[in-house]
């Protein structure tokens, strides 16, 4: 079954629905392209995005400290790079 974007539910200011983020471009703080968003898993405790650029590919948590600001217009989301993110 197939549902229309007008028949999503309204969503609280700051959440998103997957395929909107999936496929926007990912940039560190400083402006550093990391990827784009393949895919988001959920953990339980919070969602985590999996960026793909070439063959690498980098899992984000999508918590506060991480991530600063997602764009769906523009389909950018801007991070902040934690110790052992990259890693």
């Amino acid at each position: 079954m197939n549902i229309q974007r007008r028949e999503y539910p309204d969503l609280m200011e700051g959440e998103f629905f997957y395929d909107e983020i999936i496929g926007i471009a990912v940039y560190t703080d400083e402006g550093e392209f990391l990827g784009e968003v393949h895919d988001i898993f959920n953990t339980g405790s919070n969602d985590v995005y999996v960026i793909k650029k070439n063959k690498k590919e980098y899992l984000l948590p999508a918590i506060k400290d991480v991530i600063k600001e997602i764009d769906i217009v523009s389909g950018r989301m801007i991070i902040t790079l934690i110790d052992g993110l990259l890693d």
